[in-house]
């Protein structure tokens, strides 16, 4: 593929891929490994400086990691994006520190989606391979805003934001909320980790493999991956059985780092890549924490289906299962290609009002104002209201409203500007 082919399809597909800290001349280049092309932050962020990681960790990680942007002054410090409104994205960011200021000291901080608490960025329980956030959320404005809050633990910092918009929309349902990254696995003994240009929307699929209980099924004939969730064909292509086989498939895993009483979706991704003779059957229930989720299911020849709840699923005590039971009509044992499985994060906070946000920005611009609180959401939540606004945000399923706007430490001078007029719900200025 060569960079024109690919600049076109980061076009096509919508795809933003920033390179956070490089700097603002440098041009866009290709990602070695996934042919994208990554440019740099310059534009879509106002705030912060510019780091980058020691050379030992260079080596670790492709070009991209390499830079970061650090934000020693203020609060909030927020990325701004343009995106289709009603459009579900994978949004990524990925956070390594690189001893990139020479303290060996790992940073903590908060990131937010919108005026929306996400997750603690705690680097020093990760170390020298950093951590990932990965959600899937749709938003309700045409803009998108990525924070990075400033807990008194270190600077906040960023290497790289990517957003993926999602080539169909009807898929990763939920009853509210978004969809937060837990893991994505592919059975497998290889040790290729997969994402674009094989997944079309760029996900990260690791291989999973436990060699004392699984044996490995691949095909190389074509499986038909399309159903709304498109996994690639090197993902469909492989299973895993167990090795006994009349003993149950299973999968555990723990909330470590979440509450037990955490929420989740899962989806398990089923294709038989056998050819079955004419006396074999493969039928067998599907168990998440002991409960029933589909009983007899045999996976369709050569093309995918995908199973998952239509509503959040819930474990004992953190501790969760999946089980695949052969039945006692089939000759072979369960099978399964590939799962997701993804938290539940509630996003209580509604966004300021879009045409207050618009007129605020508009009034931003014309007079020129760069005060470092100026950033995210004007109104909420409350703790990072803009210096100088006073908003209601007294209605928790209405917009906030701006209700007061100060600009008298701003030392304006001349007519007030006919944009503030926008301003409709102002009772004080």
């Amino acid at each position: 593929i060569g960079p024109k082919h690919d600049c076109l399809c980061n076009v096509l597909l919508g795809f933003i891929s920033l390179d956070c800290g490089s700097p603002p001349n440098e041009p866009p280049y290709n990602d070695v490994q996934t042919g994208l092309t990554f440019s740099t932050d310059n534009g879509f962020v106002q705030t912060g400086k510019t780091g980058k990681v020691q050379e030992e960790v260079e080596s670790l990680f492709p070009k991209p990691v390499w830079n970061l942007r650090y934000f020693p002054d203020g609060t909030r410090n927020c990325y701004t994006l343009n995106v289709t409104q009603g459009t579900k994205y994978l949004i990524r960011a990925l956070f390594v520190y690189g001893n990139y200021d020479g303290l060996n000291e790992y940073p903590s901080f908060d990131l937010y989606l919108g005026p929306n608490y996400l997750e603690t960025i705690n680097l020093g329980l990760w170390g020298t391979g950093g951590m990932f956030e990965e959600i899937i959320h749709k938003p309700i404005s045409k803009s998108l805003q990525v924070c990075l809050v400033n807990t008194g633990t270190g600077y906040p910092i960023i290497n790289t934001l990517e957003l993926r918009p999602l080539q169909n929309n009807s898929t990763y349902n939920t009853q509210s909320g978004s969809l937060r990254h837990f893991r994505r696995n592919y059975f497998s003994t290889a040790s290729r980790t997969v994402r674009y240009p094989s997944d079309v929307s760029d996900r990260v699929w690791i291989p999973n493999f436990d060699e004392k209980k699984w044996t490995e099924v691949t095909t190389n004939f074509t499986v038909n991956t399309s159903n709304g969730y498109n996994p690639p064909q090197v993902v469909m292509a492989s299973a895993s059985t167990p090795i006994s086989a009349f003993a149950p498939w299973n999968f555990t895993w723990t909330w470590l780092l979440t509450p037990s009483t955490t929420q989740f979706y899962i989806y398990m991704h089923f294709a038989e890549i056998q050819s079955l003779q004419a006396n074999e059957t493969r039928e067998f229930s599907v168990l998440v924490n002991g409960d029933p989720m589909y009983e007899r299911y045999s996976p369709k020849p050569f093309s995918i289906e995908t199973l998952s709840y239509f509503t959040p699923q819930q474990c004992d005590q953190g501790n969760c299962t999946v089980e695949l039971l052969r039945t006692s009509k089939s000759t072979l044992p369960p099978l399964i290609n590939a799962f997701e499985i993804y938290t539940v994060i509630d996003l209580p906070l509604l966004e300021t009002n879009q045409d207050d946000v618009l007129a605020i920005k508009s009034i931003q611009n014309t007079y020129n104002l760069s005060r470092i609180s100026w950033q995210g959401d004007p109104c909420a939540p409350i703790e990072f209201l803009w210096d100088g606004l006073n908003c209601d945000n007294a209605n928790a399923s209405e917009p906030p409203i701006v209700t007061y706007l100060n600009l008298s430490s701003s030392q304006l001078t001349g007519i007030i500007a006919p944009v503030i007029q926008n301003l409709t719900n102002l009772k004080e200025l």
